[in-house]
């Protein structure tokens, strides 16, 4: 097997020294072709819902309901006045505003809901008189009182439907100039929130990071690789190597017709520095053994037939855990997984025959002179301080072995304390505009999450009768009890101030129900129940957006249907944008989970192949293993919550942080091979070997950094956890690995005198 896959790597290096200009033209021409792709057919897809197949059950029966109950994406206008929104000038001003709103072609006008939806506003000045009543009818309204002006008079908000959810950036458009226009109300503070702005914010300014922190990635990992090595022409190639590999991903990945995601937005941060780590390895060692030969080709064969085996696993290994993100049930990480797979296999391709033909093509003597000097010159500190790590822990093998023990002990209870919570909006900085508005809306009003609980009766008689009404106030009153639940409300609603006030019959409630429809308020009953008074919507909504309080409020729903059982036939069926939400979430966890195993027992096997010996394959995923163990006890003790960044990068720790215990185990065999004691094989490990790892995570690490400062929390969590696993892996292979190898030729040799 392995002599196969040395013929088969041995020919695409050889193809690259013999053929370098046609490989660099054909290179060239596939990237043009792919650029293009990418250029012409980017499309950007930030709705949640796509994060579920169309087929699901949730997202076909939010479309439903949507249909049946008129409900529509909605953009929430809050304006606020310090001295209090009810008085005449005050109202008269938001009354033409809200006119003029009803007016805006992309606004569904009818739907539009204010304080305007419930009481009659008279054309040109309100007295005070108007405010009053306008005041009185608020409160006696079910639906509206508390969501229309706040409480403490101070605010009031405009619920704006969207015509089309794609409308949202036109309408905040226009909404803003209409506020302009009405000056006394533009004065005052005033936000906009909504599930169709965040999204459309966060696609705006998922483009503006991905613009920004991929060339910094580049530019930093550019300006590291020529600390390292000081020759630009080398360094040069490593990051073409980086760039085709991002332009040949995005480009095939937009070109086949897949949207760009917040998920498949990251591929540039994550190829840009995982396709120099074979590069880095590639040109260490070429500086380091051409001097000796002064001749490329010679140079460019004895060191790829080192190092492309280790180079192929760690490939495989690499593009194994993105791919078997595959198996996650939410389609956007099945694209990233896949396309970023794909990423790595250019990578690899190109460091392969790419690398070679460009070094080919740079000639003998202009070679000679960029190579002149001491390639080593500016990283001294580097080699001195790894030879004292290695003497270290072959000295006192027992010291490091000790240490991660008690860390990866100290770390469980941290792992155990790690939750699975997530929220969109969260997905905004603190402090951000939207964060602002969202938190603003959710303290003055009832709440900007909401969720339905769709009632399905049996027959038209079910949900008009006394018995069914009480039960859904009384199911209200519950709800209402948590803390973060700001309203519930139903058609009950509609014919009940409360469970006292319940019509004696069916006949009374239908009749109650049919006169709201024939009023103005029939626009929002249509939202509460169907026409055939056969469905419900159970409406809900929540100050809080995260997955654990929306399946706290499913809990409460089940514990009060298990005490208190619907009428047979009657189904109860659970809906909504921040329910959707909570779906996906649990889907990803499950998936994860499924990825994760299927990738460890992957990387095994593959570490088995390798290395030929299990107790070899063991040792290889011990820094894997321990970086795991660490980095997610620090996530549990920090409270941070296993959310879409982390479900996703739990299972590409397997294959990023395994690859440094690939090259120091496959370089220590060979070199014990040719050392007459364990000893001094490690001691070479720690020479060229070791600098060259110490290099990779270093670059790839800083490479990340970038992301510390975006603006959007995602990129900060990738950025933050990708640099941790890193350091960690490059820690645990070069402190850990040369101290159990010592421990285990001891033991052997002891054995061996016995």
């Amino acid at each position: 097997m392995f002599k196969a896959l040395d013929s088969f790597q041995s020919a695409i290096v050889e193809l690259g020294i013999a053929r370098p200009k046609l490989i660099i033209m054909s290179a060239l021409v596939l990237t043009i072709v792919l650029l293009v792709a990418l250029v012409l057919r980017v499309e950007v897809d930030t709705d949640p819902e796509n994060m579920l197949s169309s087929s699901n059950p949730v997202r076909v029966l939010n479309h439903d309901i949507a249909e049946e109950f008129g409900t529509r994406n909605m953009l929430v206008l809050g304006i606020v006045v310090e001295n209090g929104v009810l008085n005449p000038g005050t109202l008269a001003n938001a009354g033409r505003l809200v006119a003029d709103i009803k007016a805006l072609s992309r606004v569904n006008g009818e739907g539009v809901l204010s304080f305007a939806s419930v009481s009659e506003i008279p054309e040109g000045d309100l007295t005070d008189e108007d405010v009053d009543r306008i005041a009185a009818d608020l409160a006696a309204n079910p639906v509206l009182s508390g969501r229309v002006i706040s409480e403490d008079g101070t605010s009031l908000a405009v619920y704006i439907p969207l015509r089309e959810k794609g409308d949202v950036n036109e309408v905040t458009a226009e909404v803003k100039d209409l506020l302009a226009v009405h000056t006394m109300l533009g004065g005052g503070d005033h936000y906009l929130a909504g599930l169709p702005l965040a999204e459309e914010k966060f696609g705006r300014d998922m483009f503006i990071q991905m613009a920004l922190l991929a060339p910094l990635a580049g530019m930093l990992i550019f300006l590291l690789m020529l600390y390292f090595f000081r020759k630009l022409i080398l360094v040069v190639a490593a990051m073409l190597v980086a760039m085709l590999s991002v332009v040949w991903a995005m480009g095939l990945l937009t070109g086949t017709g897949f949207t760009l995601h917040i998920m498949s937005s990251m591929i540039p941060i994550f190829l840009m520095p995982i396709a120099v780590l074979d590069s880095i390895h590639i040109l260490s060692e070429f500086f380091e053994k051409y001097p000796q030969s002064r001749d490329r080709s010679t140079t460019l064969r004895t060191v790829y037939k080192e190092l492309a085996t280790p180079i192929t696993f760690t490939s495989l290994t690499t593009a194994a855990a993105f791919a078997s993100l595959a198996l996650a049930p939410i389609p956007p990480v099945q694209v990233f997984g896949l396309f970023v797979a794909f990423g790595v296999f250019c990578a690899w391709l190109l460091t392969m025959l790419f690398l070679p033909a460009f070094i080919m093509l740079l000639g003998e003597e202009g070679l000679q002179r960029s190579l002149k000097g001491d390639a080593e010159s500016g990283s001294r500190v580097l080699t001195n301080g790894l030879k004292g790590l290695g003497r270290f822990a072959v000295g006192k093998p027992w010291v490091l072995p000790v240490v991660f023990i008690v860390l990866a002990a100290a770390a469980i209870p941290g792992m155990m304390k790690v939750e699975v919570n997530d929220n969109p909006v969260r997905w905004f900085k603190s402090g951000s505009e939207m964060r602002v508005a969202t938190e603003e809306f959710n303290r003055r009003y009832p709440g900007v999450y909401n969720a339905s609980l769709i009632i399905d009766g049996a027959d038209p008689e079910t949900l008009t009768s006394p018995e069914m009404v009480s039960e859904l106030l009384a199911l209200q009153d519950r709800l209402s009890e948590i803390s973060f639940v700001g309203q519930v409300t139903s058609y009950a609603n509609l014919v009940a101030a409360g469970p006292e006030s319940v019509p004696k019959t069916d006949d009374e409630i239908v009749s109650s129900l049919d006169s709201v429809f024939d009023s103005p308020q029939g626009i929002y009953a249509g939202g509460l129940i169907s026409e055939g008074y056969q469905r419900a919507n159970v409406q809900i909504s929540m100050k809080n957006g995260d997955n654990k309080s929306m399946q706290r409020v499913l809990d409460e729903t089940d514990a009060f249907f298990a005490a208190r059982p619907l009428p047979a036939g009657t189904t109860a069926e659970r809906a909504g944008e921040t329910y959707l939400n909570l779906v996906w979430q649990d889907k990803m966890v499950s998936g994860m989970l499924k990825a994760f195993i299927s990738t460890f027992v992957i990387v095994f096997v593959l570490m088995i192949v390798l290395f030929r010996s299990v107790r070899w394959a063991v040792l290889a995923i011990l820094p894997l293993s321990a970086t795991i163990l660490l980095v997610y006890g620090v996530i549990g003790f920090t409270g941070k919550d296993y959310d879409m960044p982390i479900a996703v990068l739990s299972t590409l720790v397997l294959g990023i942080a395994i690859d440094f215990a690939i090259h120091f185990i496959q370089r220590y065999r060979a070199l014990a091979e040719e050392e007459a004691s364990f000893s001094l094989a490690l001691a070479r490990v720690y020479e060229e070997p070791a600098r060259a790892i110490t290099k990779n995570a270093l670059i790839v690490a800083l490479g990340f950094v970038p992301m510390f400062f975006a603006s959007l929390t995602p990129y900060i969590v990738v950025g933050i956890f990708m640099a941790s696993i890193m350091v960690l892996s490059w820690v645990v292979s070069l402190a850990l690995l040369p101290s159990i190898i010592t421990l285990f030729q001891r033991g052997a040799a002891r054995r061996a005198e016995a």
